[in-house]
């Protein structure tokens, strides 16, 4: 029987961290995350490896790492190639919370949570999140609620628009980010008050997008500044509390709230491009033919130009806009479409991977153009790990990696082969990324992203009696069963995840 509010209640900021939110919130700019902090309970949500939106996300909604649930990163391997594919929801290979609350007889609410398009079939409905191309596209289901939402809001926002003016300090793109949280935030209320459900979670991605991008200015928590950019910022989180509000308020009497998110966020030290170590190892190889060195030198500068030259930023923007339909639907990938890398000539190479750095092995028999014999992989692994693990930053002398992992130290499940061999996890404030293009190792820390994932995210709850929850070490993989449980839906054996809610535990079996 579907409740007149939701029994679980469930608001996620993307990147949230509450050495941001915190003295936001006390310093009087986030009332309601401040009633909520000083009413319920908080801690910190121990994110996956990478912590990286679409497999945290996935971890979220199936309890389970990524060699089960099949969502490492943004990108996948298609099978049997070198190229690669956006993750989306066809890419998750384990039962869904929604499915699973929706087959147990329960209605369900989504709203843009990431890595649910094309949306899924549910008891109820679902609102794609920020992957979804365009608005010419199905992105809800049921597919008419998508056109409801338009004409109740006058238009729907599509994150990926953003992403293209990332790093942009004036304050009209702070003005679109505000907007576009607004909008999020009305139309889940107009749901929440026109569409009952037992089960409501709504997602906002511009915390991830603004951090991102105003990282040094948000850390700097100048609240006193008469700086246009910096009183922006501020009233973009109240703007977000605003929402908070309003959706908390739709939370059944008997019901519980969450206020989550995916991974936190830090500042950037220093980058390091993983193929280009590679290269310089001897283990990877470009293409010499001069069609790939001109491709290659003429993105090169092209960018370089675009991003220094104004003119030609606003010529770009003019271009963008006249078209948007064609910007709003384009494939992302990681590499030119043109790839630079001479397989043929290459034991090892770094195809997926933001944040923490991957390698993945060229083995005969696996890969179409495998270089190296099964038989020694290992060893090879273990040559790679001796080497990369003595990485230090060249002007600090601090360690740049804290740890390389076998993919099998760290997950297990039927999909692990979904997942490069090789995990490399930086220290703090260091990142990789698999950099085919570049010409240098190291890059200091990007105008367009100065701020950057870190493991741990949030955690808030609050309901009548929040002791009856163990928040001593939660793991973002302990949500679907908590949620499941407070539903007294049986929690599957298959999990990685276990229950916060004390009085339940017992149904759950660790694996």
């Amino acid at each position: 029987m579907v409740s007149k509010s939701p029994k679980v209640l469930i608001v996620s900021f993307d990147g949230g961290v509450w050495s941001n939110l915190k003295p936001i919130a006390e310093a009087g700019i986030m009332p309601n995350l401040k009633s909520l902090l000083e009413t319920g309970r908080s801690c910190n949500l121990r994110s996956t490896i990478p912590p990286v939106t679409p497999p945290a996300w996935t971890a979220f909604m199936t309890g389970c790492n990524p060699g089960k649930s099949g969502v490492f990163d943004f990108y996948e391997y298609q099978q049997g190639t070198y190229n690669v594919s956006l993750t989306s929801s066809k890419s998750i290979q384990a039962p869904v919370l929604w499915k699973i609350l929706s087959d147990n007889g329960l209605r369900v609410g989504v709203v843009d949570v990431p890595i649910n398009y094309p949306p899924p079939e549910v008891n109820g409905y679902v609102v794609s999140g920020w992957e979804r191309p365009s608005n010419k596209k199905t992105f809800t289901y049921p597919a008419d609620l998508g056109m409801k939402l338009i004409e109740k809001l006058g238009d729907y926002p599509i994150c990926l628009t953003t992403f293209d003016k990332q790093g942009t300090k004036d304050t009209d793109y702070l003005d679109k980010l505000i907007e576009i949280t607004s909008k999020v935030g009305e139309g889940a209320v107009w749901l929440l008050e026109n569409d009952p459900v037992d089960f409501f979670m709504v997602h906002f991605q511009t915390t991830d997008i603004i951090q991102h991008g105003f990282w040094n200015e948000i850390a700097s928590l100048d609240f006193n500044s008469q700086n246009e950019t910096m009183k922006k910022i501020w009233d973009f989180y109240r703007n977000l509390d605003r929402c908070l509000g309003m959706i908390k308020e739709r939370l059944n009497e008997e019901g519980v709230f969450f206020l989550v998110s995916d991974h936190g966020f830090g500042p950037v030290k220093k980058r390091m491009a993983v193929n280009v170590w590679l290269k310089e190892h001897g283990y990877l190889k470009l293409k010499t033919d001069i069609a790939t060195q001109l491709r290659t030198s003429v993105k090169s500068t092209a960018i370089k130009m675009v991003n220094k030259v104004d003119a030609l930023a606003r010529l770009k923007n003019r271009i963008r806009q006249k078209n948007q339909e064609e910007m709003e639907q384009r494939v992302l990938v990681p590499r030119a479409s043109h790839d630079p890398i001479d397989y043929k000539e290459t034991r090892a190479f770094s195809g997926i991977g933001t944040v923490y750095g991957t390698i993945q092995l060229n083995v005969i028999g696996r890969d179409p153009d495998g270089t190296v014999p099964k038989k020694e992989a290992e060893a090879l692994k273990d040559e790679i790990i001796g080497r990369i693990e003595n990485v230090k930053d060249p002007v600090s002398g601090e360690a740049f990696i804290n740890k390389v992992c076998r993919k099998e130290e760290i997950f297990k499940g039927d999909h692990i082969e979904k997942i490069p061999d090789l995990v490399v996890i930086p220290n703090t404030g260091y990142y990789l990324f698999a950099g085919t293009q570049e010409k240098d190792l190291f890059h200091k820390s990007s105008h367009l992203s100065p701020g950057n994932h870190i493991e741990d995210g949030i955690l808030l709850l609050a309901e009548k009696d929040p002791s009856k929850f163990d928040l001593s070490c939660a793991d973002i993989t302990d949500m679907l069963p908590t949620i499941l449980n407070i539903f007294k839906i049986k929690v599957p054996e298959y999990l990685d995840g276990k229950s916060l809610l004390l009085q339940e535990a017992t149904l759950v079996r660790k694996n």
